[in-house]
């Protein structure tokens, strides 16, 4: 895009104005430095106030160094100009490869966003996640354990014992904050008569969890109550606290005499329709942060909704909003009774058991179409927005869409990729 030529001025740092203020910034030494301090407060911290440091070095050398005294992701870009070179701009404006360029800014060409992702000293050791397994409605079911990332990810996946595929898998960091990798899927719809229930959604996103802080995956299985009527997958919900950050959606189940289930969506994308005469339709697709708060039950084979934070069952009478915090507290039932295994962290999460619909995850639509075997089919998949039943025993169900807030950065979401009758997720440190 320019000639060749002798080196050039230092690269330009910018901050969005938006989510973040700007306290001070300087330059010293021969080789100039930029150090950046800013306070940012934004969903995905919570809403607390982060003061993060910033130092970028090295702008007139070979080696450009950028560290940051917090543990977190940012978006780092370059912004390179000379004074002697000329600038392509139709090229750089309209590259013709991915990935070449973010176009023209005062002159200058602008690489592509990159995520900074920052860990600390301390991460080359130790990383570790505690886990705990306990039920919304069950106060004698729990099991905990701890997981040092540094070693290796921490793998989760749904259960179909006595209907531990409700429970709720709580994580947080006990020594500090962690930038964090997580893949997680929906479950796919059961396939009947040698026709294919669809496949759950897949997505894959970065965050950093905020020690001790409450994190919520609710992964679901191909069984009922956590599937449809019908046999629809699960969906595959991640919460911070009690707000919905990621959901996945799961798979429609397939028809008797035919049709194939419709795959379920990752992470802002939308579930897709089965096959058939008769099929259903796949989940509403809701935009980032769009979410409506409310959740929806299934209306026979129409497909409900999932609420965009938890409103519970003890809370709930207790005047606590879905979205606020709970404070420091170990984990509380649905009908109030406390958890004592529990550890005493920053809480938010709202625990729903039948009778206060389960927090709105089953939301697939419900078959009322028996197959040869006798069994309901072609049940609507479940997640942000819940795939509808097929109408006809000779059609697959609907996925469901998957969801974000916003608050984390996805890498990738897809319709389909996993065709396990089981939701899942995996985290991984970012290192």
């Amino acid at each position: 895009m320019a000639q060749n030529s002798a080196g050039g001025s230092g690269g330009a740092s910018r901050y969005r104005s938006d989510v973040a203020t700007k306290l001070s910034d300087s330059t010293d030494g021969v080789t100039p430095e930029v150090v950046v301090e800013y306070v940012s407060s934004t969903e995905g911290s919570g809403g607390s106030d982060v003061t993060v440091k910033t130092t970028i070095s090295g702008s007139q050398t070979n080696s450009l160094t950028i560290k940051s005294d917090a543990v977190g992701i940012q978006t780092v870009r370059c912004l390179i100009k000379h004074p002697t070179a000329a600038l392509n701009f139709a090229q750089a404006r309209n590259p013709s490869e991915p990935n070449e360029s973010d176009g023209v800014l005062d002159g200058g060409l602008l690489s592509v966003t990159r995520n900074f992702e920052t860990i600390s000293s301390v991460n080359t050791q130790q990383s570790f996640l505690t886990y705990e397994l306990v039920r919304d409605d069950d106060v004698n079911r729990f099991a905990t354990g701890t997981q040092n990332l540094f070693l290796g990810a921490l793998s989760l996946q749904a259960s179909t014992d006595n209907f531990d595929m409700t429970r709720a898998i709580t994580v947080f960091p006990t020594e500090e904050n962690l930038a964090v990798r997580i893949q997680m899927a929906g479950s796919a719809g059961q396939s009947f008569n040698g026709n294919s229930g669809g496949k759950g959604g897949v997505c894959v996103f970065t965050t950093t969890l905020l020690k001790n802080t409450e994190y919520t995956f609710k992964l679901g299985a191909t069984v009922e109550p956590t599937s449809s009527i019908g046999r629809g997958g699960a969906g595959a919900y991640f919460y911070e606290k009690g707000r919905l950050l990621v959901a996945c959606g799961g798979g429609g189940a397939s028809g008797w005499y035919g049709g194939r289930g419709g795959d379920g969506g990752g992470a802002g994308v939308a579930g897709a329709s089965g096959s058939g005469q008769n099929r259903g339709s796949g989940g509403q697709k809701y935009n980032d942060g769009d979410l409506p708060a409310a959740g929806v039950l299934p209306s026979g084979a129409t497909g409900g909704k999932i609420e965009s934070c938890t409103t519970g069952g003890y809370w709930n009478t207790q005047g606590i909003s879905p979205c606020s915090d709970i404070g420091q507290s170990k984990f509380v039932l649905a009908n109030g009774q406390t958890n004592e295994g529990t550890q005493t962290i920053l809480r938010g999460y709202k625990a729903a058991d039948v009778n206060s619909n389960y927090g709105f995850r089953h939301n697939g639509g419900n078959s009322q179409v028996i197959g040869a075997n006798g069994l309901f089919v072609g049940g609507g998949g479940s997640g942000a927005g819940g795939g509808n039943a097929a109408s006809g025993a000779d059609s697959g169900g609907g996925g469901a869409s998957g969801y974000t807030n916003g608050s984390v950065t996805i890498v990738s979401a897809q319709q389909g990729g996993n065709n396990n009758e089981k939701a899942f997720a995996q985290i991984s440190l970012i290192t």
